[in-house]
C-alpha cells in the first residue's frame, strides 16, 4: 500500500496548472529530464486543448502516467504496472505539494534568441532565492502547463515553472545556473504535431477507479502527502 502512495505522489506532482492561450498546439513533445548524476528519464508531454497527458519512464519497464483536464481541475493518475487509476483535484494536489507557495521569482528576458528542433527560442533567466535556471523557451507551442518536482530542488524548479505560467512560453531547454549543486536540466528530442486520439486523455477501459479518499478514512485520515 505504501508503495502504491509513493508512486501516486510521484505521478501527481508532475504538474503545476498554467493557463490557456488563444494559441494552442496539439501533439507530443518529447523530453529528457535529468537531476546531475541521477539517472535520465525520458518523457512524453501530450496536448489537446485543456487536456495534456505526461508518460514518464521510471526505469525496470514500468512508467507513470498522469492526464490533466484543466477545464474539469482533474486529474488521472494511471498506477505503473497494475490496472488502476485514481482521480483528484489538480490544484488541491499542487496545494498539499507546495503548501500552496512557489516562491518568488524574477524572469528576465536576455533577448538572445536560437532555434531548438525547428522553433525560434527566447533565453530567459528565472531568478530565485535558491538559485537560478536558464530556460529557452518559444511562443510557437502555446502555454506550458508545468512538470512539477519530479527531481531535483523543488523550489528552484516550481520557481521557473511559476514564471511561465500563464504566459505564452513553452521550454525546449531547462538548465540549472553554472556551479548549482543540484543541477537540473530538461532536453526537448522531439515535437511531433499530430491529431491525438480522445481515448489517449482517458483511463484505459480495463482500468478500475481506486478509490484514495476512502483508503484515507480507513488510515484513519492519515494524509499521503506527509502534510
Amino acid at each position: 500500500m505504501k508503495q502504491i502512495l509513493k508512486l501516486a505522489l510521484l505521478a501527481s506532482v508532475l504538474f503545476c496548472p498554467g493557463l490557456l492561450t488563444a494559441k494552442t498546439f496539439e501533439g507530443t513533445v518529447r523530453m529528457q529530464i535529468s537531476n546531475g548524476s541521477k539517472s535520465t528519464h525520458n518523457l512524453s508531454y501530450s496536448i489537446k486543448r485543456a487536456q495534456v497527458r505526461t508518460d514518464i519512464q521510471l526505469g525496470d519497464d514500468k512508467s507513470a502516467s498522469a492526464i490533466m483536464d484543466l477545464t474539469k481541475d482533474e486529474m488521472i493518475i494511471l498506477m505503473p504496472g497494475q490496472p488502476i487509476y485514481m482521480t483528484m483535484s489538480i490544484k488541491t494536489t499542487v496545494d498539499k505539494v507546495t503548501g500552496g507557495k512557489t516562491g518568488d521569482v524574477n524572469l528576465e528576458n536576455t533577448g538572445i534568441t536560437t532555434e531548438i528542433l525547428g522553433y525560434t527560442c527566447t533565453k530567459y533567466l528565472a531568478k530565485t532565492k535558491e538559485g537560478s535556471m536558464e530556460i529557452w523557451a518559444t511562443t510557437e507551442l502555446g502555454t506550458f502547463m508545468g512538470l512539477g518536482n519530479m527531481m531535483g530542488d523543488k523550489k528552484a524548479k516550481l520557481g521557473w515553472e511559476s514564471a511561465l505560467v500563464g504566459k505564452d512560453f513553452f521550454p525546449l531547454r531547462v538548465k540549472s545556473a553554472t556551479g548549482s549543486e543540484n543541477p537540473f536540466s530538461l532536453e526537448a528530442t522531439a515535437v511531433e504535431p499530430k491529431s491525438l486520439p480522445d481515448s489517449l486523455f482517458a483511463p484505459p477501459a480495463n482500468y478500475r477507479k481506486f478509490d484514495l479518499g476512502g483508503m484515507m478514512q480507513g488510515m484513519g485520515g492519515a494524509n499521503p502527502f506527509g502534510r
